[in-house]
């Protein structure tokens, strides 16, 4: 923990938070105050600056401080206290990682996907994934989004190569990648072609 030190001038006044009190020379706090030589004096009080004690918790603006009154080395020497302080996790060649007695197991609830339906309204689902609500994507990376209340009609088809759509007697076959959209007597068929 970096401890911070009080400082206040001598005609009085708010107490204030610096990195270190120099010996000699000017000191700067943390609210950016410059108290001139001679003009300030350290205390053991609590700090009253609203400035100094906001500043006092921002990481940064501590770490700055430090470092603008050439404390940097100090900075790291109580980082490295730190780092050295805290316990390392156990490798996994270690022989701390080999105890099979220390080790709990661990419970994971692994949420199992929903059944799909083999057809869902004129999709034929076998091979599609689902890549959102009423959004299927074939293995060739065809989107396919179905439309209607329960999105079971086919909507539209989302595909960057090249597109082939045929007339034929009940309306338009269109092939896109590996998917293939035909017309049925109830409306469409959308399938992966095989």
């Amino acid at each position: 923990m970096v401890r911070l030190e009080s400082v206040r001038r001598k005609s009085g006044g708010r107490i204030h938070l610096t990195p270190r009190i120099p010996k000699t020379g000017p000191v700067t706090t943390l609210c950016g105050q410059v108290l001139g030589d001679g003009a300030y004096t350290g205390t053991e009080s609590v700090a009253d600056c609203a400035n100094c004690i906001r500043r006092s918790r921002d990481q940064s603006r501590i770490s700055s401080a430090f470092f603008e009154q050439e404390e940097g080395s100090e900075l790291l020497r109580l980082s490295l206290e730190q780092a050295r302080g805290r316990e390392r996790p156990a490798r996994q060649g270690s022989a701390a990682a080999a105890k099979p007695a220390e080790r709990r197991p661990v419970l994971r609830v692994v949420p199992s996907t929903p059944e799909v339906p083999s057809e869902l309204g004129e999709l034929v689902t076998d091979g599609f994934k689902g890549a959102g609500p009423g959004v299927w994507r074939s293995p060739g990376g065809v989107l396919v989004r179905m439309g209607g209340p329960n999105r079971d009609r086919f909507a539209e088809l989302v595909y960057e190569g090249q597109v082939v759509a045929t007339r034929e007697s009940g309306g338009l076959r269109i092939k896109a990648g590996d998917v293939e959209v035909t017309p049925s007597r109830d409306g469409m068929r959308v399938r992966i072609r095989r």
